[in-house]
């Protein structure tokens, strides 16, 4: 009886070391029938419950909010944007539906921002140079990848086919243009006009492929999750720019800051808010003499879905370049984010992201 309770004991105090934010432990997922039957169910449940569209509106594939049909039926820009100290504040981002944010060389961050409603978009950048993992981030959306300058890596993969909106071709001119209030290389800026002319200069169609299903799952009202760590303020081991969120209970969004304050969108000096964060960590590795990093992101990994003040643990996949990255809970169904903008980040797995409570 003795050694019964001994046993007890042990496996209560295990699971309870599990609920760290931080911890990144692989955890065995349900077996692929499995996923694909919670799949199906959730799936159908989510068509029973979704509240009628109005006439010419969508559900956006980016957002999981009703959109005009003649936004939402496009592929975003995906746009390579600086985010180097002399850099900021920049421009437009915050129009933007999703904002990846992954470390470059010598632990600066870039950011690669979507934008699928360019109406408004009237100056956005500094736009930078490509690297090769955020063209895979893009291709998980569709996106239209667009960029001014590549490194050598992601110029090899532009040469063997991979369509891109570049800085560094002939019709640039019609697409970018330089400001005189900052020295280059961070005064290159676009809009909406370039975006278009870079489409026109391309040939490269908003349309998305046939029979187009979005990646992302969304709930059909806002939810709170019923378990996960408490998630306040959510810290990123990145150095250089020492970027954290906090949650705002009032409206249930997430405040970026980096830099010791908040970060702001120079075009309506509005702080950047996001629905919801997406952790996903991965193997990371030193490329070249100028510390080029890479990533792995196909095959399968940990991470954090955080939304509504709570940090849940989830897995992610990409089982080949040819699919796009999905996001499951730990028993293998799908993950759920809540409608509205998110934050989604590459962060290195011999780090962490810290989650505080109130």
């Amino acid at each position: 009886m003795k050694k019964k309770f001994i046993l007890f004991l042990f496996t209560v105090t295990f699971l309870f070391c599990l609920t760290s934010c931080g911890e990144k432990k692989e955890t065995t997922a349900q077996t692929e029938s499995e996923a694909q039957t919670e799949e199906t169910k959730k799936s159908e449940t989510k068509k029973e419950t979704e509240e009628p569209l109005a006439e010419g509106q969508m559900y956006s594939y980016l957002t999981g909010e009703p959109v005009d049909q003649a936004i939402g039926s496009k592929r975003p820009f995906a746009i390579m944007i600086n985010n180097i100290e002399d850099a900021i504040p920049q421009s437009g981002i915050s129009q933007a539906e999703i904002v990846y944010e992954c470390l470059v060389e010598y632990n600066i961050t870039r950011l690669l921002c979507e934008f699928q409603d360019i109406e408004h978009l009237n100056k956005v950048g500094s736009v930078r140079s490509a690297r090769h993992y955020y063209m895979d981030l893009a291709l998980d959306d569709s996106a239209i990848f667009t960029h001014f300058g590549q490194s050598i890596f992601a110029e090899e993969r532009i040469k063997n086919g991979y369509p891109t909106i570049s800085g560094l071709s002939g019709y640039s001119e019609s697409v970018f243009w330089r400001s005189d209030d900052r020295p280059a290389p961070h005064n290159v800026y676009t809009s909406k006009d370039g975006l278009n002319a870079g489409l026109s200069a391309t040939g490269i169609s908003r349309d998305y492929p046939a029979n187009y299903e979005g990646r992302l799952n969304f709930f059909t009202s806002d939810t709170v999750p019923e378990e996960g760590d408490d998630a306040w303020k959510v810290t990123m081991p990145f150095e250089y720019n020492r970027p954290w969120f906090e949650y705002h209970e009032d409206d249930g969004l997430y405040y970026r800051f980096q830099y010791g304050g908040p970060h702001i969108d120079a075009e309506n000096n509005e702080q950047l808010t996001f629905k919801n964060l997406i952790i996903q960590y991965a193997d990371r590795s030193v490329i070249s003499e100028q510390d080029h990093q890479d990533y792995t992101l196909i095959g399968k990994g940990t991470g954090l879905l955080i939304t509504n003040g709570k940090a849940v643990k989830i897995l992610w996949e990409r089982p080949s370049e040819s699919d796009v990255t999905k996001y499951y809970y730990e028993d293998g169904s799908p993950a759920y984010l809540n409608r509205g903008k998110s934050y989604i980040s590459v962060v290195p797995s011999e780090t962490a992201v810290s989650c505080a409570a109130k």
